[in-house]
């Protein structure tokens, strides 16, 4: 044998040495330094976004400030909902359907131009928040236009009657923000007119482009979670979302934030898949390689033995003596077989033989069993027929 084959030998002999238990560990912590390894190395090479929440009224947001109770709500009342996580202009919106727009954390002007087509086509916009510079003109055009202002509308009271107020009268801001219509002469540009109005100002209003509409909040506040269920913010909030039924796009791109994972969450989904059923089986080998502790437990409660064994072991015991002693004990049986066999015959339990025998045309056993009930058992072959006669009497049994 060469030196490297005998050194492999001794190394084998060697771990075979090792306790069982011992060597489960150790190979428990190789694969996990191995699977380490892996996670740091795939991490760096496929880093995976992951994404967190920017500010209010984002309807992934479960929080006060977001609007998940609202996207439930429309739900709840089978409105198609869908959370858009990429750009309007490379999204398909639904027409008629209805675009919540809610407190934008990035600038719109790329957007202005798509959001405009697609409320002239006959989409609904709902827009909330302090707009960015440009944004009411890009939608608008020409035509004075409202202000936004920092104080809050007061307690509102309905504008203009529309579908998008029909429900709502009492609507409960907690946010700073309301319309200031302009004092310029003329009608507002695109015919704005109020929806929700407060001594203050007002909370909605709502304008006309091409065949849909615009509806601009001064504050998302009222379709919030922690406010959704005060006054009539609810009422309001599914009447400007659109029938039942009507689709509903919540624009989400401009609340993710978009950072590269780390760790596990930087593998692709198939490679994590692949470490927790590597994992997986690691632990059902060490359950597998470990040393059980005492006899393994049964799975049920030993029952007593069934009655029909009771029943043969008696059986045993008494056609193991005399026959005298079987003819004394089987005195029971036949008087029971012998009532059985008046009954069925229709006659009195009191019945003499010879008028058991008259009757013997209609009985249900054979003439020789009947024989052994209404004679007197001298012989284990007549104890036979004598229960044959009687399991058959009874209706039950192998012999009937």
């Amino acid at each position: 044998m060469s030196r490297e084959g005998a050194r492999s030998t001794t190394a084998t002999a060697r771990w075979h040495q090792v306790p069982r238990k011992w060597r489960a560990v150790l190979v428990v912590l190789a694969a996990v330094v191995v699977i380490e390894f892996a996670i740091s190395f795939a991490g760096a090479v496929y880093g995976t976004p992951s994404r967190s929440i920017l500010g209010p009224a984002s309807s992934l947001d479960t929080s006060g400030k977001g609007t998940a109770a609202l996207a439930q709500m429309l739900e709840g009342r089978r409105h198609p909902v869908r959370q858009l996580e990429s750009t309007l202009r490379s999204a398909v919106l639904p027409v008629p359907g209805t675009l919540f727009v809610l407190d934008p954390q990035q600038d719109m002007a790329s957007e202005l131009s798509t959001l405009r087509r697609y409320v002239a086509a006959g989409g609904r916009l709902v827009l909330a928040g302090k707009p960015g510079a440009g944004v009411l003109r890009g939608l608008l055009r020409t035509g004075p236009l409202p202000v936004w202002q920092a104080p809050r509308p007061g307690p509102t009271k309905l504008g203009a009657p529309a579908p998008e107020n029909f429900a709502a009268g009492t609507v409960v801001t907690d946010q700073e923000g309301s319309w200031q219509l302009s004092a310029a002469s003329g009608p507002l540009a695109g015919g704005a007119r109020v929806l929700l109005g407060g001594s203050h100002g007002a909370l909605a209003l709502l304008a006309n482009i091409g065949r849909g509409s615009l509806v601009l909040l001064a504050s998302s506040s009222p379709l919030e979670n922690a406010n959704l269920a005060r006054a009539d913010n609810a009422a309001f909030a599914l009447d400007i979302a659109g029938p039942g039924r009507t689709p509903v796009v919540f624009d989400e791109y401009d609340h993710l934030q978009t950072s590269p994972g780390t760790g596990i969450a930087g593998l692709p989904g198939h490679w994590q898949a692949a470490l927790g059923l590597g994992l997986v089986a690691v632990l059902v080998w060490m359950l597998s390689a470990a040393r059980r502790f005492g006899p393994p437990v049964r799975a049920e409660r030993e029952l007593v033995p069934p009655r029909i064994a009771h029943v043969d072991a008696v059986a045993a015991l008494m056609s193991s003596g005399p026959p005298e002693r079987l003819i004394a004990a089987a005195g029971p049986l036949r008087r029971s077989a012998r009532e059985l066999l008046c009954r069925s015959l229709g006659a009195r339990e009191d019945a003499s033989d010879a008028e058991l025998w008259e009757r013997l045309p209609s009985a249900v056993i054979a003439p020789e069993q009947v024989w052994a009930v209404l004679t007197e058992p001298r012989s284990k072959k007549d104890l036979l027929a004598l229960g044959k006669a009687y399991v058959s009497l009874s209706g039950r049994g192998r012999y009937q």
